[in-house]
């Protein structure tokens, strides 16, 4: 059954855009205009949707509420920024909106195996990558038992300690090279990955930041691969609910399309104006084909900009 968006806007012309648009990008949702004026006239009209965007210069909250008689009340969206001059708000921060209030974007537990895998692609801003990561690690710890995270990226990139775990401004790293170099060049049990995971300030288990910073981003695929099937049956063989998080951020297109086929779910953070950029599209494009599990696209990132 088709989840409900109701859009309260006097323009008929921009409501259907953003209806079709919204088609587009919630092909999950069905969206239709509902009349402002006929809200305020008829008291006695219910508006029955999980969401209602609206324009607030046109009608208050509490005038839709007030036709929201059934529970659980729908989530409101203002149309507009809060912020003078009050623009209208793009579409993508609308969608994002929409879905991060409907819970999307979570890392799906999976049908048939105690372990789920999920591939993180970060075209953002580290910053803005880590903000959503942590969300989504947050997420996922009240659905998974044990959360892993690996990082695939240069150790420049890689995400620091919060401030107060070091005083001295030291960068921390991990065992993680030591650990390459021992898939590189000889035998090595899944049974040894716990002594090379470390406690992540935000809750999770993490394998840290290497000694150089090349160490993990420019590790043979294979030894990348055996890494991650090494974890993958450790976590197996806990016999409860995990999850590998392996968020990738600044490796080549080839070896993302590796990655999109070996695990199972996958998340791609763009950019706000990715549309804009065509090699992009493509890129992603084909990686979606490569996927064979479950996938989600996070969009828009740089928020800030829209509202500043």
């Amino acid at each position: 059954m088709a989840r409900t968006i109701a859009i309260i806007d006097a323009d008929i012309c921009f409501t259907y855009l953003l209806i079709s648009r919204l088609q587009k990008h919630l092909p999950g949702f069905l969206a239709f205009p509902v009349s402002g004026d006929v809200l305020k006239a008829h008291r006695n009209f219910v508006l029955d949707n999980e969401f209602v965007l609206y324009n607030q210069h046109e009608i208050t909250k509490e005038e839709v509420l007030l036709h929201c008689i059934n529970e659980p009340k729908p989530t409101l969206i203002p149309l507009l920024s809060t912020h003078p001059p009050y623009p209208p708000k793009d579409v993508l921060m609308l969608v994002h909106e929409v879905e991060s209030r409907a819970g999307l974007g979570r890392i799906p537990k999976p049908r048939d195996a105690s372990v789920q895998t999920c591939l993180t692609l970060s075209f953002i801003p580290p910053e803005e990558r880590e903000r959503h990561v942590r969300q989504q690690i947050s997420r996922a710890m009240s659905d998974f038992k044990h959360v892993v995270r690996l990082d695939v990226m240069p150790g420049i990139r890689m995400p620091l300690d919060p401030p107060y775990m070091h005083t001295d401004q030291t960068v921390s790293t991990s065992g993680i090279s030591a650990l390459i170099d021992k898939l590189q060049h000889g035998k090595f049990s899944f049974q040894e990955i716990p002594s090379y995971l470390e406690p992540d300030p935000y809750g999770d288990l993490r394998f840290g930041r290497p000694i150089h910073s090349d160490d993990v981003f420019t590790c043979h695929a294979r030894t990348l691969n055996i890494l991650i099937n090494r974890t993958v049956r450790y976590l197996s063989s806990l016999g409860e609910t995990a999850v590998l998080d392996v968020v990738v951020d600044g490796l080549s297109f080839t070896r993302m399309r590796t990655l999109a086929r070996a695990l199972s779910h996958m998340e791609i953070l763009t950019p706000l104006d990715f549309g804009k950029d065509y090699m992009l599209c493509h890129e992603i494009d084909l990686l979606q084909k490569e996927h064979v599990g479950t996938a989600h696209m996070n969009i828009p990132f740089s928020l800030k900009k829209l509202v500043s």
